[in-house]
């Protein structure tokens, strides 16, 4: 099963594209064509991709450059003249009103805030192509305040871990599952051997309940909870996993990075 969204990427700065990049990447869901850092860029990459019949599903653009305040405009410019139907998922820092205002444009699909979305930004362009409009919940408050958001609008929060590990287990699955970190890098970061660290690991996926979840020993719904957006995409994800012929070790990572992503959600009634 191929990755099957597309995504653009207008982000100018580098860590921020190189953290974007990663996490859309390392999600079976997601495919990155572009990574463009200006106005400018974004024109010339329309260009290429319109010459070469490609298909953009989403635009995944920042909202905030404080020292060019003609970044959004011209960027939303292009993008009305070369690729007027693709989706738009807006990212910033902070909830701006001027943004919530974009609501009323056809190909809005969303604004998620970056420290409150965190590493489930690929849960957020699944969703977002799905036909629901995604926000985290500074975004959420602020359409309370002022505007409104439709019925099934999906509250977004990345925040919150999604099993009930220590403080210590958090930031060791995040190195070994998010980041993907080789093994022996793994080890020098806890300061453990090598060998010992596979036990770690393993450790870590039993908290989990990887084996039992990929074996279907037991449903997701019994410890991730029922939202029919979640179990929709966690049964997705693994049946790709069962039809990639990949290793027991690679699928139980891949679910692990799937699952360690997956944020909590809401939904406007």
């Amino acid at each position: 099963m191929a990755k099957d969204i597309r995504v653009l990427i207008v982000e100018d700065d580098y860590y921020a594209r190189t953290w974007m990049e990663m996490l859309l990447r390392r999600d079976w869901r997601t495919k990155v064509i572009r990574v463009v850092n200006s106005p400018a860029e974004l024109s010339i990459a329309l260009e290429v991709i319109n010459n070469h019949n490609e298909r953009i599903d989403m635009v995944l653009i920042d909202t905030e450059i404080p020292h060019d305040p003609r970044w959004l405009i011209e960027s939303l410019r292009s993008l009305s003249i070369n690729s007027p139907k693709t989706a738009i998922l807006y990212m910033g820092v902070a909830p701006n009103a001027q943004i919530a205002q974009l609501r009323a444009s056809s190909n809005f699909a969303g604004y998620i805030l970056k420290g409150e979305i965190c590493h489930s930004l690929a849960w957020a362009v699944s969703l977002a192509t799905e036909g629901r409009i995604v926000v985290t919940p500074g975004v959420r408050d602020l359409f309370e305040k002022n505007y409104s958001l439709p019925s099934g609008s999906l509250i977004l929060d990345g925040r919150k871990p999604i099993v009930a590990f220590s403080k210590r287990d958090q930031e060791r699955s995040r190195m070994a599952f998010i980041f993907s970190m080789e093994r022996h890098e793994f080890a020098d970061e806890l300061g453990i051997t090598e060998d010992y660290s596979y036990g770690v690991v393993s450790a870590l996926y039993d908290k989990m309940r990887l084996n039992d979840v990929l074996e279907g020993k037991v449903e997701p719904e019994q410890f991730l909870g029922n939202h029919p957006a979640v179990i929709n995409q966690l049964k997705r994800t693994l049946e790709h996993l069962k039809s990639t012929g990949s290793t027991k070790a690679k699928n139980m990572e891949s679910l692990a990075f799937h699952l360690l992503t997956m944020p909590d959600i809401d939904e406007i009634p």
